[in-house]
């Protein structure tokens, strides 16, 4: 179901409409196939990129930091790919 977008960052006061979207970004929302195709494109592009990295870049704390954003990085596409956009 595409709710309407509500800022949760903004949000001033718990009104009817932010309670419902803060109860719908912590629910389990199963993906259908254009999700599907979309995140394994994500996967794929960020194996990649850590491939690349692991291979060809010194390992020392800022490689580790890069390391970690990419892993960041595919949660944050998840997020966006589940809802869609509206958080």
């Amino acid at each position: 179901m595409d709710q309407a977008r509500v800022d949760l960052n903004r949000a001033l006061e718990l009104t009817p409409e932010t309670a419902a979207a803060i109860r719908d970004l912590f629910e389990y929302h199963a993906w259908d196939e254009l999700q599907r195709q979309a995140g394994q494109g994500v996967r794929s592009a960020l194996i990649t990129a850590y491939e690349v990295i692991v291979a060809t870049v010194p390992p020392c704390p800022t490689r580790t930091r890069a390391l970690n954003m990419l892993v960041d990085a595919r949660m944050l596409c998840n997020s966006a790919i589940t809802f869609k956009g509206r958080y």
